[in-house]
């Protein structure tokens, strides 16, 4: 099925830039330190897309006790030393965004100085011009506020705005801005993302293109 849309909008991490493998790949080990081990279905069900803040509480509500006051920093620290080295785009994402003429957008749970050296790093900070992250809104994804934004920026109706997501925290904030949700299934299980709300998933940048009609 090919999609009509006036306006696309991207999440960041798992959609442009190949991160979340990286970052649950930490909090899983460091998690496990302290003596909680989480299986991928919950790490993608209850962690990725999250917010840090998020994270946290779920990750000290699982444990029954609080985690030590420097996890976060030390969870940050860990993190961007690994993506400073070897941060890359996701497979296909430079040529999809060559084919779009439709006005984009980026509306990410990272915070800005994180969003703005992933797109830095990757040399797409000026296609993703208009761009919100968690510092821009009152409550972060699964809240609809970050693509209700993005919309409002690009000045199109939120029904006619395709989101572009992977995590089930963003297909939900999605879904709840009155937008259809494409969401890419390379590492979450499609049936996953459908329950929450996907309107279809896609395995490959290139498939992708065959759903926006490039």
């Amino acid at each position: 099925m090919t999609y009509s849309y006036k306006a696309i909008i991207f999440d960041c991490d798992g959609v442009i830039v190949d991160t979340e493998n990286i970052s649950n790949n930490i909090l899983k080990s460091m998690l496990s330190q302290y003596g909680l081990e989480l299986d991928d279905e919950t790490l993608h069900a209850k962690f990725t897309g999250f917010t840090n803040q998020e994270n946290l509480a779920n990750a000290e509500k699982l444990l029954g006790r609080a985690l030590p006051e420097n996890f976060d920093d030390d969870y940050r620290k860990q993190f961007h030393t690994i993506i400073e080295a070897s941060l890359e785009p996701i497979h296909g994402v430079r040529t999809l965004l060559n084919k779009i003429t439709t006005p984009i957008a980026m509306a990410t749970n990272a915070r800005r100085k994180e969003m703005n050296f992933k797109l830095d790093k990757i040399q797409l900070s000026e296609r993703f011009a208009t761009r919100f992250c968690v510092d821009d809104v009152e409550n972060g994804k699964p809240a609809p506020d970050l693509y209700l934004k993005a919309a409002k920026a690009l000045n199109v109706d939120p029904k006619d705005c395709l989101v572009i997501e992977d995590s089930i925290a963003g297909i939900m904030a999605g879904k709840a801005a009155g937008m259809r949700v494409l969401a890419f299934s390379e590492t979450i299980d499609a049936k996953i993302q459908a329950a929450a709300g996907a309107t279809e998933c896609f395995n490959t940048m290139e498939e992708l293109e065959g759903l926006l009609g490039l």
